[in-house]
């Protein structure tokens, strides 16, 4: 079971880092405080975001860190909105949703170019395509969330609508293919970790992303704009800090990085080395860099107005200065550091 735990990791802690080849860092007297929040827990999925403090990154852009792990997105932006987070990952439908209720923010890089949710379905009797879903029963997550907010954006781009379909909840874990075993759904729509799940488990199933039909930007980080304007230095020492773990996860030896980010951080399911390890490549190799290397932690602004159009379209909300919620100014700086 996740647990929510705040780490604070000294120099000594750090020495962790020296042993895997990491870069030396600022003595702890020049350290900065710097509170950061995951969206949920600390799941492998947000490995980069342990492995900054676990690897020292932080530290070595002069931060004392605290990594807290989060209840829902909503607890995340309320935590920046008061100042006790300075950073959070999230997706472009919450940045859109909060802005639309004025909530101020900004996406300073985004890491998952593609989408983390996929349409799942048996191999036997697939669903290849959003046309194939209509009469079929779809399950999604949970009432009124992202995949079925995606559900509604993919059924909308090829004339459908939610009428189309039926739906229902699922949730989102390996158990979900019992309800297509079953015949209780036809397809579902969940998170990539549960697509590695199933295919380690050597289930036979057919998938393919949610952005074939609704592609925006779907796990960014997003701060403040008054954190942005009022501290810039931080924020590039902070995507620095990103940079290099992320550079370090796709060079190293990713179970190495988990079990050392675990003796800091209550990873679940760490028995399943072999599925983590798999799940942390997956996205790598996948919505990492679905828009290619150049754009490897940038914002695409393509990417985030056809967000803006189908999320506007589909009801979800209306933001109309689309180019005010990102910006690559202070990635592109840590990039060329």
């Amino acid at each position: 079971m996740t647990t929510r735990r705040d780490v604070m990791k000294g120099v000594a802690g750090l020495a962790l880092g020296a042993t895997l080849g990491m870069p030396a860092i600022r003595t702890a007297s020049a350290a900065e405080p710097l509170t950061v929040m995951t969206p949920f827990g600390f799941v492998p999925d947000f490995l980069e975001m342990m492995n900054m403090v676990s690897g020292g990154f932080l530290a070595k852009e002069g931060f004392a860190p605290t990594l807290r792990g989060g209840h829902g997105t909503a607890t995340a932006i309320q935590q920046m909105m008061t100042g006790n987070v300075a950073f959070a990952r999230m997706t472009a439908i919450d940045v859109f949703t909060a802005t639309a209720k004025n909530a101020s923010l900004l996406s300073v890089a985004t890491l998952y170019q593609g989408s983390n949710f996929h349409v799942i379905s048996s191999k036997d009797k697939p669903v290849n395509s959003i046309q194939e879903m209509k009469g079929k029963t779809v399950g999604v997550v949970s009432v009124g969330g992202s995949t079925e907010q995606l559900l509604d954006m993919m059924l909308r781009s090829a004339g459908m609508s939610k009428a189309d379909v039926k739906i229902q909840v699922v949730g989102n874990n390996p158990g979900v293919m019992q309800f297509i075993k079953q015949g209780r759904v036809d397809c579902v729509i969940n998170s990539i970790a549960v697509v590695v799940a199933l295919q380690t488990a050597k289930e036979p199933i057919a998938n393919w992303p949610t952005d074939r039909y609704a592609p925006m930007p779907s796990q960014i980080y997003v701060t403040t704009r008054e954190f942005a304007a009022k501290n810039p230095d931080a924020t590039v020492r902070f995507l620095k800090a990103l940079k290099g773990s992320t550079g370090d996860m796709m060079t190293g030896d990713i179970a190495a990085i988990l079990k050392r980010a675990s003796k800091d951080f209550d990873i679940p399911g760490q028995k399943k080395t072999e599925e983590q390890v798999a799940l942390v490549n997956f996205a790598m190799k996948g919505p990492w860099m679905s828009e290619g290397k150049e754009n490897f932690l940038r914002n695409v602004p393509a990417l985030w107005h056809k967000a803006g159009e189908e999320i506007a379209k589909a009801g979800i909300a209306t933001v109309p200065n689309v180019d005010a919620l990102y910006t690559n100014t202070y990635i592109d700086q840590a990039l060329k550091a």
